[in-house]
C-alpha cells in the first residue's frame, strides 16, 4: 500500500502530485504544500494565463523560504519572477517557523495589491496567523517595490472555516476567487462565493480538476 502511494498522479510543470497528496482530498484532512502549489501554478499558468503578466502566485515552498530566509540571500530566488512589475502577489501563509519540520497547524492567504500599495491578509481562523503575515510582508517589500513608509498589511474580511483542517481550502478558494475578482473584474462578494457550503464540494472538485489536468497535460 505504501509503495501505491508513491505512485504519481499528476506532473505539471513545477508540480508533482502522487497518491499519497490525493488522498489528503477525500477526508477529513489538512491539505499540504503540493496541493496548494499545484493549484496556484494551475491558475497561474492556466485558468488566469490572460492575466499573467500582472499576476504571480508563488508556491508555497518558495513563501516558506522567503519567511525563514535572511533578506539577503532571497534575490536569486526572487529576481526571477519579476516581483518589481507584478500588479498581484499571491503567497500562502503556513505557521511553521522550523525549517527541519515539514508541515504546520494552519494556511492562510496574503495578496499584494500594487495599485493600493497594500497586502491583504485573508485568514480562515480570525487572526490566528497576523503576526507572520506582517512578517512576510515586510521581507518581500523590497521585491515587489512596495514604498516602506506608505505600505499597508490589511486584515481583510474573510470567510470563516468550520472545523480545524479546511484552512488550505480556503486559502485555494480564495485565491481563486481573488484572481477573478483582480484579474477579470467579478464582482460578487468573497463571502458570498466561498463559505463553509461551498466548501462540502471544494474537495470533490480539486480531485476532478487534478485527474482532468492529469489527463489533459500527463498523457495519462
Amino acid at each position: 500500500m505504501a509503495d501505491e502511494d508513491n505512485d504519481i498522479v499528476l506532473s505539471f510543470n513545477d508540480s508533482l502530485l502522487r497518491k499519497s497528496d490525493l488522498k489528503l482530498l477525500e477526508g477529513a484532512h489538512w491539505l499540504n504544500d503540493k496541493l496548494i502549489g499545484f493549484c496556484f501554478e494551475y491558475f497561474e499558468r492556466e485558468k488566469f494565463s490572460h492575466s499573467g503578466d500582472r499576476l504571480c502566485l508563488i508556491s508555497p515552498d518558495v513563501t516558506q523560504f522567503i519567511k525563514l530566509s535572511p533578506v539577503e540571500e532571497l534575490g536569486v530566488f526572487l529576481e526571477p519572477l519579476n516581483l518589481k512589475v507584478k500588479e498581484f502577489v499571491f503567497m500562502a501563509v503556513n505557521d511553521n517557523s522550523n525549517p527541519d519540520i515539514a508541515g504546520g497547524t494552519h494556511w492562510s492567504l496574503l495578496v499584494y495589491i500594487r495599485c493600493r500599495q497594500e497586502f491583504r491578509h485573508y485568514d480562515s481562523y480570525g487572526s490566528a496567523n497576523k503576526e507572520i503575515a506582517k512578517q512576510l510582508a515586510l521581507k518581500i517589500q523590497p521585491f515587489v517595490l512596495a514604498p516602506r513608509g506608505r505600505m499597508k498589511v490589511i486584515e481583510a474580511d474573510s470567510p470563516q472555516q468550520q472545523n480545524g483542517y479546511d484552512c488550505g481550502l480556503y486559502v485555494i478558494a480564495t485565491a481563486e476567487h481573488k484572481c477573478k475578482e483582480l484579474c477579470e473584474g467579478f464582482c460578487v462578494s468573497l463571502l458570498d462565493t466561498v463559505n463553509s457550503t461551498s466548501m462540502k464540494d471544494k474537495r470533490q472538485q480539486l480531485i476532478k480538476l487534478i485527474h482532468t489536468v492529469a489527463s489533459e497535460f500527463s498523457g495519462s
